[in-house]
Formats: structure tokens, C-alpha cells, sequence
């Protein structure tokens, strides 16, 4: 039995949204990416744009992705990449900035907590 049109243009628009969320997590990632070079970034989005559309795929109905919703996923992750990443993507490298800052502070603080507690546990067991 086929789809109505107004299930099917659901399918696309939440399609669509999964574009832009695939949009959102390469510009979450994209401050890790450029300051580890490594390529285990990129293969997390990977692994997470074919979970996405693997679940996508499975939640649809059919069981598989039509060329349809494919184009409509890839419109989405386009219109973001375009429209909206110049806007967030420096929010979120300010973002990163300040938790790096942080978590440098928190190191520091817990490598003087360790180093204290190495000389308070020596002497007390003497």
C-alpha cells in the first residue's frame, strides 16, 4: 500500500532536518578537527550520518532510503553548511575555546590536589 502525499512530504521535511543536524554536528566537531588533526573526528561524523540515516531509513517505513529523502538530507546539511554555519560556527569555536581554558585550569588544580595528597599519604604512613 503506498504513502499519502502528506506522509511523504513528512518524511522529506524530517529528511531535511536530519541534514541540518548532520549540519550542526560537523560544526560541533569542526574546532576538535582543526585543532587535533586527526582523522577520528571525521570518522565519528561518518559513523553518525550513516546511524542517522540508518534509523532514518528504518523509521520510514520502507526500510530504505528513496532518492528522495537522500536529496532532501543532503538539501538540509546544505542549507545549514551555507546559511546558518557562519553564524554558529564562531559561537561555537568560543565555545571550545572556553571549555579548553577550563579544563587547563581544572588539570592544573588536580595535578596540585595529586602532588599534595602523594606528600600528606607519605608522611602519615611513617
Amino acid at each position: 500500500m503506498a504513502q499519502s502525499i502528506r506522509v511523504q512530504a513528512l518524511f522529506l521535511l524530517l529528511a531535511a532536518g536530519l541534514g541540518a543536524g548532520l549540519g550542526l554536528l560537523y560544526d560541533l566537531l569542526r574546532p576538535l578537527r582543526r585543532r587535533t588533526n586527526d582523522a577520528l573526528w571525521d570518522l565519528l561524523f561518518c559513523l553518525a550520518a550513516a546511524l542517522g540515516c540508518f534509523c532514518f531509513a528504518m523509521y520510514s517505513g520502507s526500510g530504505r532510503l528513496g532518492s528522495g529523502e537522500l536529496a532532501a538530507a543532503l538539501a538540509g546539511f546544505l542549507l545549514y553548511v551555507h546559511a546558518l554555519s557562519p553564524s554558529v560556527a564562531p559561537v561555537l569555536e568560543r565555545l571550545t575555546r572556553g571549555i579548553g581554558s577550563i579544563w587547563i585550569f581544572m588539570g592544573a588544580r588536580l595535578k596540585k590536589i595529586q602532588i599534595y595528597e602523594k606528600k600528606f599519604f607519605k608522611k602519615s604512613e611513617e
